[in-house]
């Protein structure tokens, strides 16, 4: 296999670890009234289960796990993560109570934490130059919309067919195999570990990592407008179907494929057209990459008018596919940027930090502000409480296309600066180790 067919199976193998790692929210959304029904569980122990015991621990333990792929060996990190998820998934087959299946969440969350920081890692290594890392960086990011669609409608027909415990059983065997795939077949492409690098480039601190992204102002600005649009995104996702069935009286079944086709179709749409767009119009102009995010993610807010508001069932999924695809805009070019914003020992915990806010706020507070704010409208707007809720929320939009903005005001002289410090360290550290098989492909 040559070296350019090697990037390209590492890329796309890379894509599937995080593509099963997605797959596990989109599970547990479609199939908790099953589970509720099959084990007896309250409302407030579905709660725990979606929340808490999960969200806890994969949005702190990130950050280690960000910080040891900083580090450390990035393949097997990924490989054992994938690994523990899938066996957990498989796991599911077995319990009979609530206690096992809060255990079973909580690993799970383990090991999906486990899976993101050394994969984004590993993609900016093996595609360092700018446009190649962008496009690369959106074919990765589209694991989030193929998670989408293969959790809701092969999760869906897997369940309803069967039931959701062997749903739960069948997604868990190819996690389990490509963790395999991945330690056999991929090759760290470090020449060394951090710690045995010189002095001058040994791992920085974690108040570093902090303080760099903070004190840079692109850093910081792209950091909180991917906070902002995180908590978008998880705190409107739990109600899209409940919406739909309340508003216009769709049915689970009915539903499943709706929303799988929708969510994986239109995310690789708008996740494709940004990626081509920041790799093709706009290479090598970061400023106008951002201010396209900037205007893609403000445009939200009359998408999710139109969603909200349209009083028919098939123009109100029409709208839904056109605010995924806007939705899906500014991942690939924002996600390659931020790698670059960065030293690059500082890749993987650069990720870790955003996503351990990003998740907090958006999984912690954003489902259950859209939930007080629709209960405290009932009063006023009866059944409607919950479009009104959800278009509140969309308000933040305008709040993360302004940070959006403001990366571009900065993003060419950061990056000049962080391309000399790179260098200062000693270069390009597109170095490949004797024993990785891009070395001999």
């Amino acid at each position: 296999m040559n070296r350019k067919a090697y990037r390209h199976y590492v890329l796309v193998t890379l894509t599937l670890v995080c593509t099963l790692n997605y797959t596990d929210g989109g599970l547990m959304t479609l199939l908790l009234q099953p589970i509720k029904e099959d084990l007896q569980l309250s409302d407030t122990q579905l709660g725990l289960l979606t929340g808490i015991a999960f969200g806890f621990f994969y949005a702190t333990l990130g950050l280690p796990i960000g910080r040891w792929a900083d580090r450390g060996n990035r393949v097997t990190i990924a490989s054992v993560a994938i690994a523990l998820w899938g066996a957990t998934m498989m796991a599911c087959f077995f319990v009979t109570n609530f206690v096992q299946l809060m255990m079973a969440r909580i690993v799970a969350g383990v090991g999906e934490s486990g899976c993101l920081p050394p994969t984004y890692s590993l993609v900016g290594d093996y595609f360092p130059a700018p446009a190649a890392r962008t496009r690369a960086m959106t074919v990765y990011v589209l694991a989030n919309p193929l998670a989408a669609l293969l959790s809701f409608v092969l999760g869906g027909w897997l369940s309803e067919r069967y039931s959701w415990r062997v749903a739960f059983f069948v997604m868990g065997i190819p996690a389990v195999l490509i963790a395999a795939i991945v330690k056999m077949t991929i090759g760290e492409p470090r020449a060394r570990p951090v710690d045995m690098l010189p002095q001058q480039r040994r791992m920085p601190s974690i108040g570093n990592v902090f303080g760099a992204l903070w004190h840079q102002p692109s850093a910081r600005h792209l950091g909180i407008a991917l906070v902002l649009l995180f908590t978008i995104g998880q705190g409107l996702g739990p109600w899209y179907a409940a919406f739909l069935m309340r508003s216009h009286g769709m049915g689970i079944a009915e539903l499943g494929v709706w929303l799988g086709l929708i969510f994986g179709i239109s995310g690789v749409v708008g996740i494709a057209l940004g990626g081509y767009a920041a790799a093709s119009w706009l290479a090598q102009d970061e400023r106008r990459q951002m201010r396209l995010s900037a205007i893609t993610v403000a445009l939200l807010v009359p998408c999710y008018v139109l969603f909200l508001f349209l009083p028919k069932k098939h123009d109100c999924l029409i709208a839904l596919i056109v605010l995924l695809i806007v939705f899906g805009i500014y991942m690939g070019p924002t996600f390659a940027l931020m790698q670059r914003l960065v030293t690059d020992e500082m890749r993987a915990t650069t990720l870790a930090v955003v996503l351990l806010f990003a998740n907090l706020i958006g999984m912690g507070i954003g489902p259950q502000i859209v939930g007080i704010l629709s209960d405290a409208l009932v009063p006023e707007f009866g059944r409607d409480s919950l479009r009104y809720a959800m278009l509140s929320m969309s308000l933040v939009a305008l709040w993360s296309a302004y940070h959006f903005w403001q990366v571009s005001r900065t993003v060419t002289e950061d990056l000049v600066r962080v391309a000399r410090r790179n260098q200062a360290d000693g270069g390009n550290r597109d170095v490949v180790s004797e024993h990785s098989p891009l070395r001999h492909a």
